[in-house]
């Protein structure tokens, strides 16, 4: 019973598969590729169609490392929600979350308008840069103070929110504008370097703190870890 529904499974995934390929294979024969110079006007999520999708799709398959299935089907799938998570994590965009609460795998504002900024004025793909990487953040607390330490590949501006209740973020709504974060704000006072240390002050005991890290490098790239907590000694 067992391995009549493993190949059940396995029957659908190739089914699927060649669903994939016959639906590329149209679009190249039928529908033919789009140069990407045409600019994406509307936001673009998970199941939308159309060829506002094929623009993107042909876009991001212009860069392998992005898009390495290259499929140009006009349909907004798993695998191109996978590029654009890509492409946003290169152009320090977000690197986390879901389209709902961060917008990590949909076209919203912020994507849409540096997909836009690269192709330009129809001119082809600008070359692409990439988002600092962070180690994930050490934090010693104690009753009223904590301290969060970490370190990235390439000097950035060192930033930590937290509360005392669960952040909220959003997309940014412009190229290289960083995501709104809620709670309150604090820097690493050296500027642009590699090795981060933050402290914050006058904290609550025994009481939970909600935080996320992040860094910004000179040009506005940006990346972040995922919010997490911890809890004062009393």
């Amino acid at each position: 019973m067992d391995k009549t529904i493993n190949l059940q499974k396995n029957t659908s995934r190739l089914g699927l598969l060649s669903g994939v390929t016959v639906m590329a294979m149209f679009a190249v024969m039928f529908l033919g590729i789009q140069n990407a110079s045409a600019a994406i006007t509307s936001q673009l999520d998970l199941g939308d169609r159309g060829s506002e999708v094929t623009e993107l799709q042909t876009y991001l398959a212009k860069n392998a490392s992005i898009y390495p299935e290259g499929l140009v089907t006009g349909y907004f799938g798993q695998l191109t929600k996978a590029a654009v998570e890509r492409f946003q994590t290169t152009q320090g965009i977000i690197s986390q979350g879901t389209p709902a609460t961060t917008g990590y795998g949909r076209v919203g504002p912020q994507t849409m308008a540096r997909i836009n900024s690269l192709l330009g004025s129809g001119e082809g793909q600008a070359p692409w840069d990439t988002s600092p990487s962070l180690s994930n953040p050490s934090v010693q607390y104690t009753n009223t103070t904590a301290t969060f330490t970490w370190t990235t590949n390439e000097p950035t501006q060192g930033q930590v929110y937290w509360n005392n209740t669960p952040l909220q973020f959003n997309e940014a709504t412009g190229p290289r504008q960083q995501p709104y974060v809620s709670g309150n704000l604090a820097l690493d006072a050296g500027g642009l370097q590699t090795n981060h240390t933050v402290t914050v002050s006058n904290l609550q005991a025994n009481t939970t703190y909600y935080y996320l890290v992040r860094g910004v490098d000179n040009v506005g790239n940006m990346s972040m870890v995922w919010p997490s907590s911890f809890r004062t000694n009393q």
